[in-house]
């Protein structure tokens, strides 16, 4: 059975006090980039409070309709990506002994952490805080 997750980028024009969906990503390894949060301290801390509605609607469909199904809903700061860029996490206990340490980049995605990143700088440099919401789904 294959893993998705669900990932909102949310930017804030008012500092944090209101937060506003800017953009949606995709992840190749959903499966790895759970262990990756769950190494980074990050995994499964619930959906912010504030989330903005339509994703909290979203989410609350979804689980309503597939309640085994809906996992790991989380969120974190754009200073928190950087958590997510020691490629051992995201690899498994297996994947570690079976795999050279020089091929873990190979295994990892943390070239897209390094974009969600960038992404996340260009709107905090105009003084808008970043922050990604995510769960997932079997």
């Amino acid at each position: 059975m294959s893993m998705t997750a669900e990932i909102q980028a949310e930017y804030s024009l008012n500092a944090g006090q209101t937060w506003w969906p800017v953009a949606t990503f995709e992840i190749g390894t959903a499966r790895r980039f759970a262990l990756a949060l769950q190494g980074a301290g990050l995994k499964e801390r619930g959906l912010p409070e504030d989330v903005f509605e339509s994703f909290q609607d979203r989410y609350a469909a979804r689980l309503a309709a597939y309640p085994q199904e809906i996992f790991g809903a989380t969120w974190f700061s754009s200073a928190e990506l950087s958590k997510l860029m020691d490629a051992r996490l995201w690899l498994s206990a297996e994947d570690l002994e079976r795999v050279p340490l020089h091929a873990y980049d190979g295994y990892t995605e943390t070239d897209t952490v390094a974009a969600w990143s960038a992404f996340a700088q260009v709107h905090e440099t105009n003084g808008h805080p970043v922050r990604f919401v995510v769960w997932f789904e079997w």
